[in-house]
């Protein structure tokens, strides 16, 4: 029998369609089950610290996470089409693709590196070729490349910090144990002087002028010996003995201690409070050291009959004294040195001076911040926290045993 027409289904025929039928189904199970890894995947990856990219055979994205696209500085989900040496050309540079053709990937990198954009960074990267095989010619075509990403830029901060407090405690031990050493002859100079004006007898115009030169060589030893002890306790300073203390009369000493060298210059001090006398909870003794020098060094940068101006006042965190000079001001590229020991722009400057404002600062909870133009002046803001540091600490320690 002879059977024609086109809805006509041989045995065949209808088998190899319920074939079809369930290959449809198991492949739309399939890409339903990839779709739902690969998205988990991604949130997986989205979580991690480490920033993940993978670039196609072009230096193309085809896929980045949220900390990949963070460290390069493109937005969500806009690596289709961005390739990584227009978006990246640091990164490029150290993956080796600027210099390289499309499809010659270089083996694997492993380097670290720092980046300006979107912001300065150290990053550790490691990257390998993404290769497919050719089972019949028995070749490996490198077709993308992986690339993780590790931002180190706390841990070498935190390495360099601490190789800095190091190196300017080691310099410290070397300036306290010179001025000790310094101190001793001085005590010896000083009980011989001592000796010789007791036993000093005064009997003619030249014998007074002889006493009168021994009193000023006592009164200068007296000096050096006081400047070496409080140098001592500047660069070696106890802990801070925190008492409730009023900011305007720490300043206002200081100004009388530095009255002979305001008047000298011809310099003029304004006060500028708020409203609230402000009090801290500080070290008296160390916070005059911290205004001692601050105001000096306004002192040395500023010309005669300039102006001083000292700004205190409080806001929500904060008590701040701002000290304003309009002197020669501090080169930009020198303005975050200012704390370096030995580090200084005067003439005759020994460059510990603000080191010790930042250490005395620090030790209080504090903070110190500079505002500087070549030419135009310095701003010195002092902030000191409305809390003292042992109420915070016993805050912190009750919420911890709270919780």
């Amino acid at each position: 029998m002879e059977l024609s027409g086109k809805n006509y289904q041989g045995p065949l025929d209808r088998v190899l369609g319920r074939i079809d039928d369930l290959d449809e189904i198991n492949l739309g199970i399939l890409v339903q089950k990839l779709a739902r890894e690969r998205k988990l995947l991604e949130s997986v990856f989205d979580v991690i610290r480490d920033g993940v990219l993978v670039l196609d055979d072009k230096g193309f994205l085809t896929y980045s996470n949220q900390q990949g696209r963070t460290l390069i500085g493109i937005k969500e989900k806009q690596h289709d089409k961005v390739n990584i040496r227009k978006v990246s050309p640091e990164v490029a540079h150290a993956l080796g693709l600027d210099m390289t053709q499309d499809n010659h990937y270089p083996e694997v990198v492993m380097r670290e590196m720092q980046i300006t954009y979107p912001e300065k960074r150290h990053l550790r990267i490691y990257a390998v070729p993404i290769e497919k095989s050719d089972s019949k010619e028995e070749k490996h075509e490198k077709v993308g490349l992986a690339v993780v990403m590790t931002d180190v830029t706390k841990e070498l901060d935190d390495i360099n910090a601490k190789i800095e407090s190091e190196k300017v405690s080691s310099i410290m031990d070397l300036a306290a144990g010179v001025a000790h050493e310094l101190g001793n002859p001085l005590n010896s100079i000083n009980i011989h002087l001592q000796l010789l004006k007791r036993n000093f007898q005064p009997s003619s115009n030249e014998n007074a002028k002889s006493k009168k030169s021994l009193d000023s060589c006592i009164k200068e030893v007296k000096r050096l010996d006081g400047i070496i002890s409080h140098f001592l306790k500047a660069i070696r300073p106890s802990d801070p003995d925190f008492k409730k203390i009023k900011l305007l009369d720490v300043i206002g000493e200081i100004l009388r201690l530095r009255e002979k060298e305001l008047n000298a210059k011809k310099i003029s001090v304004s006060m500028e409070a708020g409203v609230r006398e402000p009090m801290i909870h500080a070290d008296a003794e160390q916070i005059k050291q911290v205004f001692f020098n601050v105001i000096g060094n306004a002192l040395d940068a500023v010309g005669e009959k300039s102006e001083i101006r000292i700004i205190t006042g409080i806001d929500d965190k904060y008590v701040f004294a701002k000290v304003v000079d309009q002197g020669c001001g501090i080169k930009k590229e020198n303005i975050s040195r200012v704390i370096e020991p030995y580090f200084t722009t005067k003439k005759t400057g020994h460059g510990i001076g603000m080191m010790i404002v930042h250490r005395i600062m620090r030790d209080h909870g504090g903070e110190v911040g500079i505002d500087s133009k070549e030419g135009s002046g310095t701003i010195v803001t002092l902030n000191f926290p409305r809390k003292s540091i042992r109420r915070t600490m016993l805050e912190s320690t009750n919420q911890s045993n709270n919780n």
